[in-house]
């Protein structure tokens, strides 16, 4: 079965105002249950919790999130990269807590009209912020839900509950797909997501390949350093899932921007190094170009050599898999 024909009803099902289920087989294997925010109703949410089990959540963008001033929770336990925001109420609900109530904070957030002291802080929704980028720049199901509502809806809300077990764990794949059944919901697969996006693009530039320290060289992973023809502004530091073009030829590889923390190297200089996977050909002062797709990770300073080998290794598997040149598992 294609792609599209596994992904088409859950996305027209979704469309049409209905819950459909993702499932993420790539790094949390939990199931969530979902639904655009602009159809939300006190009957969808109860139905979401009673056979979720799991926490209303309402997944925005960084966007609507900065006009809201809804802020990410900042206690000592959360990571900077986790998307969680501080919880909210709508200003006309009391204890907040109903179903009836939930469904009406979540349809506030997809009201043009509101402003930010219109949601009491803290409450009983609990905001997910996405990434600008999507799932090219994190792979989590809060970028799940808001590319699926880029994707059928002129507003990109949409809210999720957690699927657990009956003793309160993440539910199992098979406890997944009985929760399908019984309530009717047709389930997308994370892997299917990234499959659709895999020709997206992040940003794109040219450069020439210049000579450099020849570092990568002398750890097993032959890099071109890139002298970009412009500034790119578009790239934080960190490393990159790409395709690059060579003499009409399109090859993928591992991009890193940075630094080169492991190596001492001056923090004030940022480096465009891209490892090109199965390729050996001379690419001195010859131009290039780079199709940035997806972000895999920030940059890190590793204590040893063999650890950075290690993680180059895992960084090069991770984008055989998102470009499926192996078998997602």
């Amino acid at each position: 079965m294609s792609v599209l024909s596994s992904v088409k009803l859950p996305i027209d099902q979704l469309k049409d105002g209905g819950l459909i289920i993702i499932y993420d087989d790539i790094k949390t294997h939990m199931g969530i249950i979902i639904g655009l925010g602009e159809y939300v109703n006190a009957e969808k949410v109860n139905l979401m919790t009673k056979i979720g089990r799991g926490l209303v959540y309402a997944c925005i963008t960084e966007e609507r999130a900065k006009q809201l001033q809804i802020p990410k929770m900042e206690e000592n336990n959360i990571e900077e990269t986790k998307p969680f925001a501080v919880s909210i109420d709508y200003k006309d609900t009391t204890t907040g807590i109903s179903s009836f109530e939930r469904s009406d904070t979540i349809k506030a957030l997809t009201n043009e009209e509101v402003k930010p002291d219109d949601f009491k802080r803290p409450g009983h929704v609990f905001p997910l912020i996405s990434k600008e980028k999507g799932l090219m720049e994190r792979v989590d199901l809060t970028e799940a839900v808001v590319d699926l509502s880029k994707l059928v809806s002129n507003i990109h809300v949409g809210y999720m509950v957690e699927i657990l077990n009956e003793i309160g764990d993440v539910a199992s794949k098979a406890e997944v797909e009985e929760v399908s059944v019984a309530g009717g919901l047709p389930i997308i697969q994370m892997s299917d997501l990234l499959k659709m996006t895999k020709d997206h693009e992040y940003c794109s530039f040219r450069g020439m390949v210049i000579n450099g320290r020849k570092l990568g060289r002398s750890i097993g992973f032959p890099t071109a350093n890139i002298h970009p023809q412009e500034q790119i502004g578009c790239l934080l530091k960190g490393v990159y899932g790409v395709k690059v073009i060579v003499n009409d030829q399109e090859y993928v590889g591992v991009m890193n921007v940075g630094s080169r923390l492991t190596f001492n190297e001056d923090e004030e200089s940022i480096h465009y190094e891209v490892h090109i996977l199965d390729f050996d050909q001379d690419l001195y002062w010859k131009n290039i170009e780079v199709k940035v797709c997806f972000y895999l990770r920030e940059e890190i300073s590793f204590s040893s050599i063999s650890d950075l080998v290690t993680q180059i290794k895992k960084d090069i598997e991770l984008v055989k898999k998102r470009f499926n040149l192996l078998v997602l598992k």
